[in-house]
């Protein structure tokens, strides 16, 4: 199968190591401060620690000098930040927080680019008997368990199928109904698990149930144009070493055109009109601020994507259904939503019809999302006499369904108690 150009996956992710270097030179001394929306409002540690991982993540590529001379670059200038007095402070203010402000430090030791002095300080921290006192979810103690390990600790072990349990990756997510945060923690325990692709790791679920409900959380993302997560998402192709599956072939091409469009891949936090009206550092911090983040997850993407055998498809194949039931299915989906679509109707027919199970996704998402229940009936029910209903996605509307018919149905009961009492 024609695989996706390597040599365009290698720009983009030099695209996203230049922009490493810009994020740094404006915000990894004093963060990003947005007095108009605080939401967007970030300290200086979260671009330096995600500067660390993206670097960690593109050194498997050291060998190509274009990202070799990128990295260097960018590890000349991390030190001076990873391992500053503010850094040794908030370590000896917070014990049990170590591991969050030594990420940047740990990676650099791991690329090798050593500092003994902070070292054996961090070791001194760890020691402290207020180490655990902070309440960690699942995939924070993941985290943990993996920049432990890569810091070479003796009592330190990698990820294993064990430490999932109780995780997102360990029970259905909730595809419809749930938070952007219990998405972003099944993007990340997806690193941490695989450390970024430089490990295998046997994932507490079977990988295809794992990889189905992730094919759902990318159609809902794709839709409403959330590349930040949409990215992360697609992830968990190339770190788990799974071919790419039509849905995700589709939605990386879609997320590469709307990078090649735009310059940078867009978040959706940026306000254009604002943007318009600013000039000079203070547009480029603003434009910086908002959007590097999304730049960055396309680093790691393309990172991921170009280990051996991984690279995307450039042909977008699978199974072939009729074109009646792609046609009754786009039928459900509202016609001025999303970048996805220019790039579908751009598609030969082979291609669109590999999709169907995709767009079933789409419209599926649209029609809960408007809660027009009637619709997820209609769509469920061609879905299943096309053999296309067993899905993650489908099995949760048609629980969804089941859900609502049930508190329809509670309501009524009470409603009619509460009449009986009035009389």
């Amino acid at each position: 199968m024609l695989k996706w150009d390597e040599a365009d996956l290698e720009a983009r992710l030099c695209r996203a190591l230049d922009i490493a270097g810009q994020t740094l030179s404006l915000f990894a001394t004093d963060g990003y401060t947005d007095e108009q929306s605080p939401v967007l409002s970030f300290g200086q540690e979260k671009p330096i620690a995600e500067t660390a991982m993206l670097i960690y993540a593109a050194s498997a590529h050291g060998h190509r000098p274009p990202v070799a001379s990128r990295i260097e670059n960018l590890v000349r200038a991390l030190p001076p930040h990873a391992r500053s007095n503010r850094v040794l402070v908030d370590i000896a203010l917070h014990p049990a927080l170590v591991f969050k402000f030594a990420v940047p430090h740990i990676l650099l030791t791991k690329l090798g680019y050593r500092d003994d002095v902070f070292d054996a300080f961090l070791r001194s921290c760890i020691s402290s008997q207020l180490k655990n006192g902070h309440d960690r979810p699942p995939s924070a103690l993941v985290e943990r368990r993996w920049i432990s390990h890569l810091w070479g600790k003796q009592d330190a072990t990698r990820v294993c199928r064990k430490d999932l349990v109780g995780s997102v990756l360990d029970s259905p997510l909730d595809i419809l109904g749930g938070m952007r945060d219990d998405a972003y923690a099944f993007t990340h325990l997806m690193m941490y698990c695989t450390d970024f692709g430089y490990q295998s790791c046997r994932l507490p679920r079977r990988r295809s149930l794992i990889l189905d409900e992730a094919e759902g959380l990318l159609a809902r993302y794709i839709d409403v144009e959330d590349y930040d997560l949409s990215g992360e998402i697609l992830m968990a192709w190339p770190l788990t070493g799974t071919p790419w599956s039509a849905s995700a072939a589709f939605a990386f091409r879609v997320l590469a055109t709307v990078e090649d469009q735009a310059g940078i891949l867009p978040c959706g936090n940026i306000n254009q009109s604002r943007l318009s009206q600013l000039e000079g550092e203070e547009r480029a911090r603003y434009a910086l601020g908002t959007a590097y983040h999304t730049a960055y997850v396309m680093g790691f993407l393309c990172a991921a994507a170009l280990r051996p055998g991984r690279v995307p498809p450039a042909k977008i194949a699978g199974p072939q259904y009729e074109r009646a039931f792609l046609d009754r299915l786009l039928h459900f989906v509202s016609d001025d939503q999303g970048h996805w679509q220019p790039v579908f109707s751009s598609l030969v027919e082979e291609e669109q019809l590999a999709l169907t199970p995709f767009i079933l996704d789409i419209a599926l998402t649209q029609s809960c999302r408007r809660r027009d229940y009637q619709a997820t009936v209609e769509l469920l029910s061609l879905a299943s006499k096309q053999g296309a209903a067993a899905t993650a996605l489908c099995r949760q509307a048609a629980e969804l369904l089941g859900r609502i018919g049930a508190c329809s149905t509670a309501i009524g009961l009470w409603a009619d108690e509460k009449n009986s009492e009035r009389q």
